[in-house]
């Protein structure tokens, strides 16, 4: 799957699952911060748009975002509240009693490893921590950090740390935009009997929200399908 593809995928669930969670009319102020992921921004400024719907929208970036991403593009599209960049740690007091919600929806290995250890040192590791820190609401994408460099990692225990890491920051409190819902494949046959042959054709007709197919016992799944879901991320169970 293309990287940016995926990333905008995830990106484009945030603002649904934030604006969900609230319930007011007024309007709170919301901080977005970005890291220097390789995040390809083109396709998925209408998230942040769509939250300017019950936020005030500020925007924050790290040093190495402002190398790697488009962040002239990002602040002329949403015209932000306020802007803020790696020289304002210093203010950080402020900027966290100012905005009830911080979202991070491209955090990187680096940032996450800051926050699991308490090794924070700069401008988003600090916000992260600090606003859980305060017990306030925390959003945050690891789809970044699943999928280092637009790929899963081929070492096993690379990826037992970088669980490690995400299940830490979720304990601490942090909310994972993520849709994590099992959902039932619709896979049906012309006599609309439970299919008994899962093909790859399946897979990729399978919703792109859906990250569980569950099967009927008895059921045969060819291997270019197991290969296929594998890829996506999609979990197979047998009831």
């Amino acid at each position: 799957m293309v990287y940016s593809n995926l990333t905008n995928n995830v990106l484009d669930r945030i603002s649904g699952s934030i604006i969900s969670n609230k319930s007011s009319s007024f309007k709170e102020n919301c901080l977005v911060v970005f890291n220097g992921s390789n995040l390809d921004i083109s396709k998925s400024l209408n998230f942040i748009e769509k939250l300017k719907d019950k936020y005030d929208i500020s925007l924050g970036f790290s040093f190495m975002a402002e190398r790697l991403i488009d962040t002239s593009r990002i602040i002329d599209f949403i015209k932000p509240t306020r802007i803020y960049k790696e020289e304002d740690i210093a203010n950080l007091k402020s900027i966290v009693e100012e905005h009830s919600i911080l979202v991070a929806p491209n955090i990187t290995v680096n940032t996450l490893s800051k926050v699991s250890t308490g090794m924070i040192d700069s401008f988003v590791s600090n916000l992260i921590w600090s606003y859980l820190y305060m017990g306030k609401p925390v959003y945050v994408s690891f789809n970044s950090v699943k999928h280092y460099m637009g790929v899963k990692s081929k070492s096993v225990e690379m990826t037992k740390i970088i669980e490690g890491h995400i299940d830490k920051v979720l304990k601490m409190g942090a909310i994972e935009i993520e849709n994590k819902k099992t959902v039932k494949a619709e896979v049906k046959s012309d006599t609309s009997q439970d299919k008994k042959l899962i093909t790859e054709k399946d897979i990729l007709n399978m919703d792109n929200a859906q990250k569980v197919l569950v099967l009927n016992k008895g059921t045969l799944i060819t291997p270019l399908a197991k290969d296929k879901a594998r890829e996506l991320g999609i979990r197979i169970e047998i009831r």
